[in-house]
């Protein structure tokens, strides 16, 4: 596996469990939060110039 895409996964992982712990978010099981990482990590990985930390904040809003 691509070593950006581990990284990006993976800090997109921490910062949900960050967030998680400060909002009010329904617990998502095991493989929905897979899903929803892998989507993230691949939609931000084919964006140029993006800021990890603006993309993750654009996507926990909704």
């Amino acid at each position: 596996m691509d070593r950006k895409y581990v990284e990006t996964a993976v800090t997109l992982a921490r910062m949900y469990g960050i967030a998680e712990t400060l909002h009010p978010w329904e617990c998502l099981e095991h493989e929905k939060f897979i899903e929803k990482i892998e989507q993230w990590t691949g939609e931000f990985l084919s964006m140029e110039n993006a800021d990890l930390l603006k993309f993750f904040e654009s996507k926990s809003a909704k």
